[in-house]
């Protein structure tokens, strides 16, 4: 009798959960552009005290995507920061962190970030899509050291072509505009694994 008192009231907190998700999913529906990230963000916290690990990466990914959609980068990266929490070796979490590094400029943030991607990528089986990344993060910078910790990485990768990365980027390409920039670094973070398939 305990025992189906207890399901019955497990079954009663998940059924109270559902409602409270499906009502942030229909606020965020109608939500403007950027201001959906809060909803997805608040229904991962649910899910998060509920014990749904799964689901809440789910939704706290796409916090992720709707805050790097609107320009907010600040909030994107503190959602990383909490999913990392619970997921420590989530990937692309760890891919937008270093990415929103690199945009910002923060040089010194952005070779510990690619580090630990690299490893969370290594340990997930997704050495390939890695180097790929580090490729495009390298079309994306114009620093000596970071450039040669990318090129570093991709040569552990099995990536024989790395050396190239060590060269000097061209002057033009130096002075790329902050704008064009965020724009690299706004489709950098937003791809997923097939995206990165697809585009080979």
């Amino acid at each position: 009798m305990i025992f189906r008192h207890n399901r019955d009231e497990a079954a009663d907190l998940a059924g109270g959960l559902d409602r409270q998700l499906k009502a942030l999913e229909q606020q965020a529906d109608v939500a403007l552009p950027g201001f959906d990230a809060q909803f997805f963000n608040r229904a991962g916290d649910l899910c998060v005290e509920a014990q749904d690990r799964e689901r809440a990466l789910g939704y706290y990914g796409r916090a992720i995507d709707a805050y790097l959609r609107a320009g907010r980068y600040n909030a994107a990266g503190a959602v990383c920061r909490k999913l990392l929490r619970i997921s420590p070796g989530s990937v692309r979490a760890r891919c937008t962190l270093a990415w929103l590094s690199i945009g910002k400029g923060l040089l010194g943030d952005a070779q510990w970030e690619v580090d630990e991607y690299v490893d969370a990528a290594v340990a997930a089986g997704q050495a390939d899509l890695a180097a790929r990344q580090l490729r495009m993060m390298a079309d994306a910078t114009y620093d000596p050291e970071l450039r040669a910790l990318l090129a570093d990485h991709l040569h552990k990768l099995g990536d024989g072509d790395a050396a190239s990365l060590l060269d000097p980027p061209d002057e033009e390409g130096a002075r790329e505009e902050p704008e064009a920039l965020w724009s690299r670094v706004l489709r950098a973070a937003l791809m997923g694994p097939e995206d990165l398939r697809s585009d080979e």
